[in-house]
């Protein structure tokens, strides 16, 4: 009984895995749906990797790391959904669009049992449009799905919070940073070393020093590059998130590959030159804030030094 017209309280849950990019593409949603329920209590259902990146994000109030089951462990599965279930979630988003998020909307109760539920999932209460408009960028994809579930837009969302301290780190007061990393078992997203070298003699004819940034998985590929151009500050390795934030949004420059720290670097504001090969699709993922730019090469092997030097002049101009 609703004594009083008192409503029920909102409980949300937001659900959304994938690699860094796909997260930081993700943040204008977030935002949206904390806008949308400002007195809602929300929960994000996300990958182990991103419990604790998603607990310091300003939208949502708890973090749920979901054991990502196979289909070989139902028991899993059915903990997950049990989980779920006693959250009593009033609204459910699903950011990610993937079979396992229908099979979970199908034990939590599917369309007679489930709350309401923006997704993919078949006969959900509020289904995302599919397939995508001709021309969408995923973060237009995403904010259709919204819109569909009455949630407005709203400015772009603030990332003040993403940030760390880069004191003891040593950073020269102007710099730029190349990305030479990628995915594991993707090195046809990754530009040669050669190349990037070349880029670290050019920019430090132009006395701006370079940063290499990375994980430790990539700490062998920017070694040939510091053999190449021993000029080079390498950092891979040594920064946490927070700090690779930091790094990357005091940047006066960043050149990378097709990966989450460049996705970074242009959602904190820093000019971004993306180096991109055939395997991405730049209107649906290329990073298109202000003071960003692609290049694509079939074979990204193949894209030319020279290119990538002349486009870099106008992006050091940008940010003063």
């Amino acid at each position: 009984m609703n004594h009083g017209g008192m409503k029920k309280p909102e409980r949300i849950l937001v659900i959304r895995y994938g690699a860094l990019g796909d997260m930081i593409y993700c943040f204008q949603s977030f935002a949206e749906i904390r806008a949308a329920h400002p007195r809602a209590e929300i929960t994000v259902l996300t990958a182990p990797a991103f419990v604790e990146f998603a607990k310091r994000m300003p939208w949502f109030d708890h973090v749920m790391p979901d054991p990502h089951p196979t289909l070989r462990q139902p028991l899993v599965w059915w903990k997950l959904a049990k989980q779920i279930r006693e959250q009593n979630f009033t609204r459910v988003y699903e950011l990610h669009g993937k079979l396992r998020q229908s099979i979970l909307y199908g034990l939590i109760g599917g369309p007679i049992w489930a709350p309401e539920w923006s997704g993919a999932a078949p006969l959900c209460s509020h289904p995302r449009l599919w397939p995508p408009q001709p021309n969408t960028h995923f973060e237009d994809f995403l904010a259709a799905q919204l819109r569909l579930a009455d949630v407005p837009a709203q400015q772009r969302a603030d990332l003040a919070w993403l940030d760390g301290p880069v004191d003891g780190l040593d950073l020269p007061p102007r710099y730029a940073v190349i990305v030479p990393g990628c995915t594991a078992g993707q090195n046809y997203k990754r530009w040669p070393a050669e190349n990037y070298a070349a880029v670290v003699r050019y920019l430090k004819d132009q006395d701006i020093p370079v940063i290499a940034v990375g994980t430790k998985a990539d700490t062998d590929a920017i070694s040939v590059i510091k053999t190449l151009a021993p000029d080079l500050i390498d950092l891979s390795g040594r920064t946490s998130l927070f700090q690779l934030a930091g790094v990357l949004r005091r940047a006066a420059l960043i050149i990378g590959n097709d990966t989450g720290p460049m996705h970074m670097g242009a959602a904190l504001g820093a000019p971004t030159l993306a180096l991109l090969s055939g395997s991405t699709n730049p209107v649906w993922s290329a990073p298109r804030q202000p003071g960003a730019q692609w290049l694509k090469e079939q074979v990204l092997s193949s894209l030319p030094v020279g290119k990538v030097l002349l486009a870099l002049p106008a992006l050091l101009d940008h940010k003063t």
